[in-house]
């Protein structure tokens, strides 16, 4: 999870990256990553599941896949 966090921060304000990471009962964890303003956001990727370590692993992978494929690597 610490990665995913890193990797996040280190491009947030570059490429205009956001997370989102939820709890809740019904849907367990949840995690979303977007990219875009405030006003319009695109979702990249979203993934859900009881474990967080597999949610954050699952985000952990396309987040580095997709800085390799649209961003020259990171």
């Amino acid at each position: 999870m610490g990665e995913l966090i890193n990797l996040i921060e280190e491009w947030k304000f570059s490429l205009n990256l956001s997370i989102s990471i939820v709890y809740t009962k019904v849907l367990d964890w949840h995690i979303t990553i977007q990219q875009g303003n405030h006003n319009k956001y695109k979702l990249l990727f979203e993934t859900q599941s009881s474990d967080l370590n597999i949610c954050a692993s699952k985000a952990y992978l396309f987040l580095t896949e997709w800085l390799m494929e649209n961003n020259d690597g990171y």
